[in-house]
């Protein structure tokens, strides 16, 4: 029973540190960034899509480090079925209202299913030329660092690179419209909040000159806040595994919902926050552009590093029910004029609810 204690107690305090460790990383990184002239579109993207995943991607990498990647694996699904329809829920069940631009919808949902395709294509395709898919056995084998998961890797990872460089297009383009419609003055109305926005961009700008220097102290915090990151994620994996072998719970399991949950907070906060707010494209933004990361950059880049064990359930169950509920999630938003409302939030989380029932109580570790 202590044992228990003592490791539930190390994995909340290690996900805490993984949260704020990502937090000061991805806070003191912009800020270097900004003082090397990075362009603030670059630096606001990243942010975006990179910020929020740190945690599931450094956990995921620990775990594949450790020799333990189905558990790896599991985190990644896991945590985009919870972003998806967990994060979307619940958002839209307490805000009333999740809006969705139509090019947001259509550009990061599309990318989102494509990625998951991807990742059922690359597991088929790696497993083929190891051992073949029997569902009676709980692994499917080893996807070993041969030509065909080489090939998909790079997939992957350049699929990534493509869609990343999409996002800054979209940006810019968007900060070119911003721009041209603030020029056309109609009457006084629009005249204040033209000068509110000049007064705006004013501060920005001294704020942007204050940051030109490059500080030590930024340095400083971005090597101890990547540190303390890989030491937590080190000994969240640890305790996970240790109170998944005491407690008789698969590691997939614990990988699928209690890592998953604990690491995606932070998408949580930003896209209830967000929609709060009425940032509704940055709150889309953020559960698709975290899906399309978690998996095409950990998978994608620790497959070179380490060979990789998947679950057969996390071929044939788990990642169908990924792109599943995205497509679930898609579907909701157009059927409503591009809005999820409280029935559509609750309609999201009963699906994840007997996601959950079905897949620890019915097919548990299989």
């Amino acid at each position: 029973m202590l044992d228990v204690i003592i490791n539930i107690i190390i994995l909340i305090v290690s996900l805490i540190v993984v949260i704020k460790a990502a937090d000061v990383f991805i806070e003191n990184i912009s800020l270097i960034g900004t003082a090397l002239g990075v362009s603030q579109i670059v630096l606001g993207v990243t942010a975006a899509a990179i910020g929020t995943s740190l945690p599931e991607f450094g956990s995921a990498l620990l775990a594949i480090i450790n020799h333990s990647s189905h558990m790896g694996v599991g985190i990644v699904i896991g945590s985009n079925i919870w972003n998806v329809v967990g994060i979307f829920g619940i958002t839209a069940t307490i805000t009333g209202c999740v809006k969705a631009d139509k090019k947001s919808l259509n550009r990061d949902g599309l990318v989102a299913i494509i990625t998951g395709v991807i990742l059922i294509g690359v597991m088929i395709l790696s497993a083929k030329f190891t051992n073949p898919l029997d569902l009676s056995k709980g692994e499917i084998g080893i996807i070993s660092s041969n030509i065909p998961i080489i090939f998909g890797s790079l997939i992957m990872v350049f699929f990534y690179l493509y869609y990343f460089k999409v996002l800054i297009r979209d940006q810019k383009k968007s900060l070119d419209n911003f721009k041209k419609k603030s020029d056309k003055i109609i009457d006084n109305k629009q005249e204040i909040i033209l000068s509110s926005s000049c007064n705006e961009n004013n501060n920005i700008n001294e704020l942007e000159v204050k940051k030109e220097k490059l500080r030590s102290k930024n340095v400083i915090l971005v090597i101890l806040s990547i540190s303390a990151l890989a030491i937590a994620c080190d000994f969240l994996i640890d305790s996970a595994t240790e109170l998944a072998h005491i407690m008789g719970i698969p590691e997939t399991i614990m990988a699928l919902f209690t890592l998953s949950i604990g690491t995606s907070i932070p998408e949580l906060v930003v896209t209830l926050s967000s929609a709060m707010k009425g940032l509704y494209d940055l709150s889309l933004g953020t559960v698709f552009g975290s899906v399309t990361f978690n998996i095409l950059i950990p998978i994608g880049l620790l497959s070179f590093y380490d060979p990789i064990h998947i679950e057969t359930l996390s071929l044939y169950f788990d990642t169908p029910v990924m792109i599943l509920s995205i497509v679930v999630a898609i579907v909701l938003f157009k059927l409503n004029n591009r809005e999820l409302n409280r029935i559509s939030g609750l309609f999201l989380i009963g699906l994840y609810i007997v996601y959950a029932y079905v897949r620890i109580f019915f097919l548990g570790g299989m």
